[in-house]
């Protein structure tokens, strides 16, 4: 691979697939030219520039919901940003376009398929949305996360279950160390809360609550990644607590974190999911409920379905001790060491390297 083009963005749930898809090709074609497409709205105009890639921008917005007159908007920024990815494509000529989702791919594949130069498209969720069923009929390949998304495309070869690509690195931590890196007691049991990037409100909210009211101690650790909105009145609200708790509000280094812990409290979103089974972790999933078209909790339906995980719907927060789900579990050995195994299961560390594989194995029957 010479020269390729990545789109896709918004949120980090679209990006990191493309920055990792994007690691992959320079690590195994260090000559190779990585290029991305994207707004100047969303995360990849914070964060790939400051990785070195070169980002060329598209006007294209996203569609809010329902029938109004913000359609007809949508409409003339995708037909602009679609004359604006032709003249991009034009300059650089790639090989290929892979588009990872959000609104930024559509413009993005569709020209590209119109030109006739190969697209691929990664689908990180179990539910594929609307654009991504589209781009699929200009597409060579589909890489999907789960079995269950197949059912909703029409051209059935085209698609193949890789799992979400995620980087390497993300597997290799020891656990002995990660636990002397949070500062963790290396004979206990440790619950590690996620948020995402940005904290969850409702789920910090039922964890204070929780440490709030249950004087007893826990009988495990907690490494908690709050975000940014909450954490001041989390370390606040944890000063005089007897319980183990490590608050962050950011953990940059996801390995370890995954490492050091027995049991994960978090969204259902599809790339903490990946990362989850991938390192074969037991989950008490929180699916955010306002994720466009319901995706996580589809995504937690699957963990679920395949004994990985326990969902529990926000509402049900106020009802439910979540420190004391946790705590059930962890004292149930079996059950936990059975859903480890089924994360296990799931889990698809080896994702980037197919998908690789996959694109590299077309363009040499192309080139032949």
């Amino acid at each position: 691979m010479k020269k390729v083009i990545l789109a896709g963005g918004g949120t980090g749930g679209h990006l990191f697939p493309a920055l990792a898809i994007a690691e992959g090709v320079k690590k195994k074609y260090p000559d190779s030219q990585v290029y991305f497409m994207g707004t100047k709205r969303g995360l990849e105009a914070k964060i790939l520039p400051a990785r070195g890639y070169k980002l060329f921008y598209l006007s294209v917005r996203g569609l809010k919901r329902g029938f109004n007159l913000s359609i007809f908007k949508a409409i003339f920024f995708l037909m602009k940003s679609m004359l604006e990815a032709v003249k991009i494509l034009r300059q650089l000529k790639p090989e290929i376009v892979i588009g990872t989702g959000g609104y930024v791919s559509a413009p993005a594949v569709l020209a590209a398929g119109l030109m006739r130069i190969p697209t691929f498209i990664q689908e990180q969720n179990s539910f594929p949305g609307i654009a991504t069923r589209i781009l699929s009929l200009f597409a060579k390949k589909v890489f999907l996360a789960y079995d269950e998304s197949k059912k909703y495309f029409r051209v059935k070869k085209k698609l193949k279950v890789t799992g979400n690509p995620i980087r390497p690195e993300i597997f290799k931590a020891d656990k002995t160390s990660a636990m002397k890196k949070f500062d963790l007691e290396q004979n206990k049991k440790t619950v590690l809360i996620l948020g995402g990037s940005q904290g969850a409100s409702a789920i910090n909210q039922a964890v204070l609550q929780d440490l709030n009211t249950n004087e007893k101690e826990l009988e495990f650790q907690i490494l908690w990644q709050s975000g940014e909105k909450d954490y001041q009145k989390i370390k606040e609200n944890l000063k005089d607590k007897k319980n183990s708790v490590q608050v962050f509000n950011f953990i940059e280094d996801m390995s370890s974190a995954y490492a050091a812990c027995d049991l994960v409290v978090s969204r259902a979103g599809a790339i903490s999911l990946s990362e989850i089974t991938g390192c074969g972790k037991p989950a008490i999933l929180i699916p955010y409920p306002y994720a466009t078209a319901g995706h996580q909790k589809y995504n937690a339906q699957v963990l679920e379905k395949n004994g990985a995980a326990i969902r529990i719907e926000e509402k049900e927060l106020r009802q439910i001790k979540l420190l004391s789900k946790a705590k059930e579990l962890l004292k149930d050995e079996q059950k936990l060491k059975q859903m480890s195994d089924n994360s296990k299961k799931l889990g698809k560390p080896e994702a980037l390297n197919e998908i690789l594989d996959e694109i590299e194995n077309f363009l040499k029957t192309k080139a032949t």
